[in-house]
């Protein structure tokens, strides 16, 4: 939770910054936003480093496979990247780009949970 609060500060006082700039340098305020959002996401990844211990917790005591659990922590890493990717693109004006970054987003994601689906019509049909 304090690395929450933390990180709200940090974007609303940058925010604050980038308004200032991006009136006289939109592209500078554009890089200032890409620099802001990185130190951010470097803060968050202690927690996340902390639920991927737990999903190899999850896979030793349950005894099942990765291929259950990665594929849901893959398909949540591809989200975020492409929610604040096309962030950007929104901010410099592409939203033919964003569009095109979310339909890409989401074929990936279904991409990677093929996998879990294969698993998951493999032990619907052992149960028929």
């Amino acid at each position: 939770m304090d690395i929450v609060i933390k990180a709200a500060a940090v974007a609303m006082i940058a925010v604050l910054c980038i308004l200032l700039i991006k009136k006289s340098n939109q592209e500078l305020a554009l890089a200032a936003a890409i620099a802001v959002t990185a130190v951010i996401c470097f803060a968050a990844v202690g927690m996340i480093s902390e639920v991927i211990e737990l999903l190899h917790y999850a896979i030793e005591c349950t005894g099942l496979s990765a291929a259950v659990f990665m594929p849901v922590l893959k398909c949540a890493g591809i989200a975020i990247v492409v929610h604040i990717s096309t962030g950007f693109c929104k901010d410099a004006g592409q939203n033919s780009i964003a569009s095109a970054l979310e339909i890409a987003g989401s074929a990936a994601a279904l991409f990677t949970a093929l996998p879990l689906i294969r698993s998951l019509l493999d032990t619907i049909g052992g149960l028929i």
